[in-house]
């Protein structure tokens, strides 16, 4: 469950004296670093999506996705009801500003704290329950949540219209469809403060994964009742696991929240948490970057090929052939679906960054046997 390859301790310097084994350790710092970096400018390019603000949308939903991978990779847990701490990040925010002027410092922190402690209380209801018990019991409270807040209790939640008016901190500014932070009279783009803490964040998440508590969570994932005879109380750390990764989803809703500039229901839906599933086994469950390529790919290809209309064909007969296509790649979610399909029947663990990753490793061998 990591993206640092095991080697021999002997072969950790090369011919030049640099030690490899520090660069690995490097490798997901400078790996995040560059999402952030790059991210923007790529989708930017005319060949591609053409603009840069679904950059800040695809951040948003890597930390979501990958907080999910915590509990299907690293935990073997799966939830239908990630939803609920996205949501509740991102109404808990909404609520606090709209309807009573909170200031963000105080609305956001109580809103990731709040995810918490529903993430808490719902894992010590029903962690130790088996595999599909719980996979039904998520499914059930993600339905109770959203009814609850489709029901508009005491006017907060917006029913289903969602919250969308005087949601937004007094340090946002929106100019031309450009998003501002503006702190002192310094304006930053919103991008860069969301790639900030979606850097810090991601970093905190590898740190739990790699640390001993997140070998325990894959030492449960593999044998959960060897892990019980050993004396691990599996409960414990699967309930410490789900109120973590609903706080690291809780803090994506406290974003998206910015983002979308208000909260609606369809951040409480099933629909979400099927998507965060979904991009998490596109990508690959058994690695830490995954997940963020399964949410390049899918929000990647949700953009393009819906907007994508006419094939321009350059041939020697005809000058130019047009193939329209917008009638077919409106269906784009069967295009992906096929491809998820192909992915999980290859390798249902290794995904998208798995099959590219052995391609790589497979194509560099070969080279390296006929030098």
């Amino acid at each position: 469950m990591t993206d640092e390859p095991r080697t021999n301790e002997t072969i950790n310097r090369t011919e030049e004296g640099v030690d490899i084994s520090s660069i690995r350790r490097l490798s997901v710092p400078i790996g995040l670093f560059l999402i952030v970096v790059l991210l923007r400018p790529l989708v930017s390019h005319p060949l591609l999506l053409g603009y840069g603000q679904i950059a800040t949308t695809m951040l948003i939903w890597m930390l979501f996705v990958a907080s999910f991978n915590l509990l299907l990779g690293y935990s073997g847990m799966l939830s239908f009801g990630h939803a609920i701490f996205l949501g509740a990040g991102a109404y808990g925010v909404a609520i606090g500003i709209a309807k009573f002027s909170a200031p963000y410092a105080i609305v956001a922190p109580t809103a990731i704290a709040v995810a918490g402690v529903i993430a808490y209380l719902i894992a010590r209801l029903i962690v130790h329950k088996g595999e599909i018990y719980f996979a039904m019991l998520t499914l059930a409270f993600v339905e109770a949540v959203q009814f609850v807040a489709n029901y508009n209790p005491m006017g907060l939640t917006g029913g289903a219209q969602g919250l969308s008016g005087d949601t937004l901190p007094a340090f946002i500014q929106t100019y031309r469809g450009q998003m501002l932070v503006n702190l002192g009279g310094f304006s930053v783009d919103w991008y860069y403060v969301v790639g900030l803490v979606f850097f810090v964040s991601m970093l905190a998440l590898w740190q739990v994964v790699r640390s001993p508590f997140g070998r325990s969570l894959i030492a449960i994932r593999e044998n959960e009742e060897l892990a019980r005879a050993m004396g691990m109380n599996t409960r414990w750390y699967k309930a410490w696991a789900f109120t973590l990764s609903g706080m690291f989803a809780g803090l994506a809703g406290a974003l998206i929240e910015i983002n979308d500039q208000g909260a609606t229901l369809s951040l409480l839906s099933v629909q979400t948490s099927g998507d965060a599933i979904l991009m998490t086994v596109l990508g690959g469950a058994n690695y830490f970057f995954g997940p963020l390529a399964g949410v390049f790919m899918w929000l990647f290809a949700e953009d393009y090929l819906t907007n994508f209309e006419t094939l321009y064909l350059q041939l020697a007969e005809f000058p130019i052939v047009g193939v329209e296509l917008s009638g077919v790649l409106a269906y784009w979610q069967f295009l992906l679906g096929l491809l998820f399909v192909i992915a999980v029947l290859v390798s249902p663990r290794e995904g998208l960054w798995g099959l590219t990753k052995s391609g790589i490793e497979s194509a560099y061998n070969w080279l390296r046997s006929y030098q």
